[in-house]
């Protein structure tokens, strides 16, 4: 497990660490900002983060088909995956 702290959310389920890292959350599917309830993800990923000031526990898993890294992310809340997922922000099928 490795702190962190996010420069920016790209959607609800990925962005980049301050170190330059893209990262994509494990088990979360959230839509992308464009489509629609994209910006409403983004923004409650983005909330939970924020809410240590945007640092982070990060425990990479992998890494996905665009090289991006694969974590699971918690704070001082919790599991931020976790959280998601229990917002609907779900693997459906993937």
């Amino acid at each position: 497990m490795v702190r962190k702290k996010i420069t920016k959310w790209i959607d609800g389920d990925s962005g980049v660490f301050t170190d330059g890292t893209k990262f994509r959350l494990t088990n979360v599917r959230a839509p992308e900002k464009n489509k629609s309830g994209g910006t409403k993800a983004t923004k409650v990923a983005s909330g939970m983060s924020g809410r240590s000031k945007g640092f982070v526990t990060v425990k990479q898993v992998g890494k996905d088909r665009y090289g991006r890294a694969l974590v699971e992310m918690s704070n001082k809340d919790g599991s931020i995956n976790k959280r998601l997922r229990e917002k609907g922000y779900k693997n459906k099928g993937r």
